[in-house]
């Protein structure tokens, strides 16, 4: 009787665990099993479960470089965001916060708010002259059929 429990207390005990696994640490920020656990579960080779985890740190990485640089998204930019997200989806804002998984929607705003923030914060200077956007995105080598989009500024 008493091995049997014991089974039961380290299956048990070997699950709520694996929830707090840590797979990788990104400059003392981990990413933890859960949190990449459905997108590995939908990968269906290794090479696409490498390109997760390196995707994660990817993320990780260039939220630490907008902190960094003090261009993370203002709490009210967050807001904006998941009330569009409440309302795309017919919800109150109460009520998708009181989702049991509100912190990682929360999470994720904000992680792709602050990647915009970066992307704009390096690009803000940019300037492409129009010859290049059409020696770049000319249409010499188009394919019969084939439709180009160009871009311009």
């Amino acid at each position: 009787m008493k091995k049997i429990l014991v089974f039961f207390l380290v299956v048990f005990t070997s699950s709520v665990f694996s929830e707090i696994t840590i797979i990788a640490i990104v400059n003392n920020s981990p990413i933890t099993l859960n949190s990449v656990q459905i997108k590995l579960l939908e990968a269906n080779t290794k090479d696409e479960q490498i390109l997760i985890v390196d995707n994660s740190i990817d993320i990780i990485l260039q939220v630490q470089k907008a902190t960094e640089l003090g261009i993370t998204p203002a709490k009210r930019d967050i807001e904006n965001v998941l009330n569009d997200i409440a309302q795309s989806n017919n919800l109150s804002l109460q009520a998708l916060m009181d989702f049991e998984d509100f912190y990682y929607i929360e999470k994720e705003v904000f992680e792709k708010l602050s990647i915009l923030n970066l992307q704009r914060f390096f690009t803000k200077d940019l300037i492409v002259s129009e010859e290049q956007i059409l020696t770049v995105c000319s249409d010499k080598n188009v394919i019969k059929d084939e439709k180009q989009i160009k871009i311009a500024q």
